[in-house]
Parts: structure tokens; C-alpha cells; sequence
């Protein structure tokens, strides 16, 4: 590789989105739910986030049911940030404790993409 290629590549990397590793969907409620971890990503290397975590602060700020486009330019911006990241397990009673994860934003693929899902309960019932 010669030295021009070596800094076209940085460069293309610099301009890249950085993120956590971490693919987040909009259930029906507007609540943002991890539906899966990228692969040794920040959030994956924490071992403190999992599928189905629900997302509820981020910096200290209450996102649950925010714009999750907003959301998402939080969380996501120059490499080497830092974010934390308030989530709650399970079935997420009103009482349930926040828990929290401080991650170092990464230069990875797919930074900022949110998609919206819907439980399909009467097709599920179906069979």
C-alpha cells in the first residue's frame, strides 16, 4: 500500500460515524430496545448490555420514548467519545432500577441507524 493510499484510508476512516456497537430498534411504544450487539464493539466488550435491554438515559438525560433520530446523534460522533448509557432488564417496572455503562465511541458500519419493528401478536397467535 503506498503512502497516499494510507492517508486517503485514514482520512475515509475520520470521516466515518463513530458508535457503541449496539443495534437498537423502536417497539410500538416508541421505547428503544438492543436487539443485538456488533461483535467485539464497544457495548459487546462492555458484558453489561444484552438483547433486550431497553434504553432510558443517555448522559444522565431521560430518552425513553424520545425522537430516536436525536437519540441516535447523541450516542454516535467523533471516535474516541465517551457515553453512558442508562438502560433497564427485564420487565421494566416503573421501580426497576436504571443501570449504567460508560462506552468509548468507535469508527464501525451502521452508525445511527434505528429501525422501527412491530409486535405482530395476532400473527404470532396464528401459529
Amino acid at each position: 500500500m503506498s503512502v497516499l493510499q494510507s492517508v486517503e484510508r485514514l482520512w475515509r476512516k475520520k470521516e466515518r460515524k463513530a458508535g457503541v456497537g449496539i443495534v437498537f430498534q423502536e417497539g410500538d411504544d416508541g421505547s428503544l430496545v438492543v436487539t443485538s450487539l456488533l461483535s467485539d464493539g464497544p457495548a459487546d466488550r462492555s458484558g453489561k448490555i444484552a438483547a433486550g435491554d431497553v434504553l432510558y438515559e443517555v448522559d444522565g438525560k431521560n430518552v425513553y420514548r424520545a425522537d430516536k433520530v436525536k437519540v441516535a446523534a447523541v450516542i454516535t460522533g467523533r471516535a474516541g467519545g465517551e457515553v453512558t448509557l442508562g438502560l433497564k432488564r427485564g420487565l421494566r417496572y416503573e421501580a426497576d432500577p436504571v443501570f449504567h455503562v460508560r462506552l468509548q465511541k468507535e469508527v464501525m458500519d451502521k452508525v445511527g441507524v434505528v429501525e422501527r419493528f412491530r409486535m405482530r401478536r395476532e400473527e404470532e397467535r396464528e401459529r
